[in-house]
């Protein structure tokens, strides 16, 4: 009885400690010394040093967001009238051309091969009745860079500042980008303004009117909006997860 009795004390305790640290099982607690909407700076892409904003972190890894626009690249450019991330050729781009030209092979080391199911709460069903399917894709492939989907966007940058729900017709200040010098002379901008608009990862939900041909995406003025796929009037916001390194300190924004 009293071995019984010891090894259900031990299991609650262990039950206890492991709910403390690890939040019902679900979330690791995170090494890392850094904090969400620090900047860390790492790689470099024609010729300036490239700023990232810290937007999660789990275990001994980092989630970054390029702080700039980085160049300025249509989401797709094949002649399919509408192409999902996982074929579009801004995902070819990102993990080939920009990855190489932007990482040494030091750096390249720490990035990490990740993919993301998103975030269910910040979504919406496409039909009143039913859950699934929602407007708003997904990002489902295993990338070492790539775009943030509508729902991280919500959940990283929006929900951050306390705001529960996107407002889809409200222009967030905290969305607002700014584009490197080089992104800078190659954006085809209709307005001579110092923020530019930037990429998200997918179209729309097919609903088969035409409209979801556009892809997902945030306006120079920091609010949501659907473009042609093949622009160039809009900038890349590269997204990472990397292996926490000694070197990645935080620094003056």
């Amino acid at each position: 009885m009293k071995g019984k009795l010891y090894r259900g004390i031990v299991v609650a305790l262990f039950i206890g400690l492991s709910t403390g640290l690890f939040g019902c099982g679900k979330k690791v607690a995170s090494t890392v010394p850094l904090d969400q909407g620090d900047h860390i700076m790492y790689g470099h892409y024609q010729g300036e040093d490239i700023e990232w904003r810290v937007l999660d972190k789990k275990g001994d890894e980092v989630l970054l967001l390029s702080e700039y626009g980085l160049d300025a690249q249509p989401f797709d450019t094949s002649d399919e009238s509408r192409v999902l991330w996982k074929d579009s050729t801004i995902r070819k781009w990102l993990n080939d051309d920009f990855y190489n030209s932007a990482f040494s092979e030091d750096e390249k080391k720490n990035i990490v091969l990740s993919s993301s199911e998103g975030f269910e709460k910040n979504n919406a069903s496409v039909y009143v009745d039913f859950k699934k399917p929602y407007w708003h894709l997904e990002r489902e492939t295993e990338d070492k860079i790539f775009l943030l989907s509508y729902t991280e966007m919500c959940e990283y940058i929006v929900n951050a500042l306390g705001v529960e729900n996107y407002d889809l017709e409200r222009a967030y200040d905290e969305l607002l980008c700014y584009s490197t010098e080089y992104a800078k002379q190659n954006l085809n901008q209709v307005f001579k303004i110092d923020t530019c608009g930037w990429w998200l990862c997918n179209p729309q939900y097919d609903t088969g009117d035409g409209y979801s041909t556009k892809v997902e995406m945030i306006t120079a003025y920091g609010q949501y909006d659907v473009e042609p796929k093949d622009s160039k009037s809009y900038a890349v916001r590269p997204a990472m997860w990397v292996t926490w390194q000694s070197d990645m300190q935080p620094v003056e924004e």
